[in-house]
């Protein structure tokens, strides 16, 4: 199941990167109406996993929204989500093929989900600016936020890539997308995807060749770039999530093979005053293989916004 956007977006990558005067960033925004007149706008910008698309996640988004809209407490919210795909990934890979950035890190991902902010305006046309990030995307608004402390009101980080544990992927040619599916879902890795994420990622994740062929939008040489660069940039997140003065919630999978023990236990101590943690029975993987059970651990994060906004009314 896809979501329909309510509004699509291209806009330039961050001024201050590489490739700011030709590479592009693909976004996409989903508004769900108050039931009532509203009186209040929170926004929830999602930021995916290397080698994803932004997609595999609206099962997950989905889930998020129809449970907001069943609190009554939200009847009088505009609730709007944001979801871009990173700079060589999903659409923007699409807009950005043929080009060619080495210099392309985890930093200039967070400065474009910056971008992403301040181009929609999300600080200044809401009320309230949740991030909920995945791996690559959760460390990459760890540095955001870490650049800029009062982008976000509060982060739910998702296995956010703290240490180098990545193992470079291959570049997967398929024939018809049926067959792309079936032998995806017949390994190990993609038998744990939820059914509907994995078709998102089979039909938004990939884009047929001249050849009659199917190949993975998001370019083989910039996804291991990426891999190679984890271990420094993992290692200035973690040492970053020290810094963020807001509400933030680690989600971490019982099957991970991104982060070990040690760094699970490390990092809420390292801002105990700000961070929580749960661990969800999983892989790395978790907003495309459990995203029923992901919710709730949004929400303790939204909880403890809302809780802090409330105290420092009195």
């Amino acid at each position: 199941m896809r979501l329909i956007p309510t509004s699509s977006y291209i806009m330039p990558v961050h001024p201050g990167t590489e490739g700011w005067e030709i590479e592009r960033l693909a976004a996409e925004q989903h508004e769900f109406p108050a039931t009532g007149k509203s009186h209040k706008r929170a926004v929830f910008l999602f930021s995916h996993g290397i080698g994803f698309n932004k997609e595999a996640y609206h099962p997950f988004i989905k889930r998020f929204v129809d449970h907001l809209r069943s609190l009554r407490e939200y009847d009088l919210i505009d609730i709007h989500v944001v979801i871009s795909d990173a700079r060589f990934h999903g659409e923007s890979a699409r807009l950005n093929q043929g080009k060619f950035s080495p210099t392309y890190r985890w930093i200039d991902n967070a400065l474009d989900i910056k971008q992403v902010v301040d181009e929609l305006k999300l600080k200044q046309n809401y009320d309230q600016l949740i991030a909920v990030g995945h791996s690559f995307g959760a460390s990459s608004m760890i540095l955001l936020q870490s650049f800029f402390p009062h982008t976000f009101d509060g982060l739910c980080l998702i296995e956010p890539a703290l240490k180098n544990n990545f193992t470079p992927m291959e570049i997967r040619l398929k024939h018809p997308a049926e067959a792309c599916l079936k032998s995806f879902s017949k390994g190990p890795f993609w038998s744990r995807f939820h059914p509907e994420a994995l078709q998102n990622y089979v039909d938004y994740g990939t884009y047929d060749t001249d050849q009659g062929t199917i190949r993975l939008k998001c370019p083989k040489e910039h996804e291991r770039r990426l891999y190679l660069s984890a271990f420094p940039e993992g290692f200035t997140a973690f040492n970053s999530a020290r810094l963020l003065k807001v509400p933030v919630h680690y989600v971490f999978a019982s099957l991970s093979s991104t982060l070990t023990s040690e760094i699970r236990e490390s990092v809420v101590p390292l801002n105990s005053e700000w961070a929580t943690s749960t661990i969800v029975e999983g892989t790395h993987m978790l907003p495309c293989e459990v995203p029923d059970m992901l919710v709730p651990e949004v929400m303790k994060l939204i909880s403890r916004v809302n809780n802090m906004k409330e105290s420092s009314k009195l």
